[in-house]
């Protein structure tokens, strides 16, 4: 086990823009060069590193160590990350589209790349960044960063529109949902919600869903241990096992079989917050 995450639900005002806030250790055993693929989930997240040791990332093909305070955006493919000691890191996992609600910026702005937060929002963030820092306690980083977030919403002044709706409708189905069926559900024409989703998500709706509909998929596959994938087929709405792991490759770059026996090349931050107790409740959500 390389990597360790706690994982700490927001408080109601901001469900609707954080998924959730994390601790996260990582190259536990401290390895020389310890090089993994992190595995597209459908979030942006913020990495606030607590130390002075950063894991390493490539931008443009040149590898350096990554910001004190990094955004990794929306990736709708697997991204290499180096490590060459023990790196501690606060998290908050945002909604995508919710980046714009908070700081005005639209999360394609950070499509397949990451950025240097401080850079990005100046002097205000970096304070806030080293208050938390300071804290002692997860719970004090976390009342920080929640009383940060909550001045940052008021500011901004952007209400919820129905790109969150639909972004929101998509991460509840499983992606298990129709492109035709979504606009209706959000009472918006489909040219353009596909218009206004791409540009404060990144993406389409239709590449959202393939996304949260894997991300559906890698929480079977780690909590559950799934290996028969007509099975992991028939739940998570696919048309049959060939579809599946069409799909799955399509985003991964490998084949479930490969990808589950090298699983330790790989970091794969599923959303373990959604509650799939059953697997009726993927069923029901078609």
């Amino acid at each position: 086990m390389s990597v360790s995450m706690t994982e700490y639900k927001p408080s109601q005002n901001l469900v609707p823009y954080v998924e959730f806030f994390w601790d996260g250790q990582f190259n536990i055993n401290q390895e020389s060069l310890l090089s993994q693929k992190v595995v597209p989930n459908g979030y942006i997240e913020l990495i606030i590193h607590t130390s002075e040791l950063h894991c390493h990332l490539s931008k443009h093909g040149l590898w350096s160590s990554s910001p004190d305070y990094t955004i990794i955006g929306l990736f709708t493919s697997p991204y290499e990350v180096r490590f060459r000691d023990k790196v501690n890191v606060f998290g908050i996992r945002f909604k995508p589209e919710a980046i714009y609600n908070l700081f005005g910026i639209p999360a394609s702005e950070f499509y397949q790349q990451y950025e240097d937060m401080e850079l990005v929002l100046g002097t205000d963030f970096q304070l806030f960044c080293s208050k938390l820092r300071e804290a002692k306690t997860i719970e004090n980083k976390i009342e920080h960063a929640e009383t940060y977030l909550i001045q940052s919403l008021q500011r901004q002044k952007k209400p919820l529109t129905y790109v969150n709706h639909a972004a929101e409708i998509i991460r509840n189905t499983h992606g298990f949902i129709q492109v035709e069926e979504l606009y209706h559900k959000v009472f918006i024409s489909l040219r353009q919600l596909q218009r206004q989703f791409k540009i404060k998500v990144g993406i389409s709706p239709k590449m959202y869903m393939r996304i949260s509909r894997l991300n559906a998929v890698q929480q079977l596959l780690e909590e559950k241990g799934l290996l028969n994938y007509t099975h992991i087929a028939f739940i998570c709405g696919y048309a049959d096992q060939a579809h599946f792991i069409r799909d799955f490759k399509s985003i991964i770059g490998e084949r479930p079989g490969l990808f589950t026996t090298n699983s330790a090349e790989y970091i794969v931050n599923a959303n373990t917050a959604v509650n799939m107790e059953s697997d009726d409740e993927f069923r029901t959500a078609e």
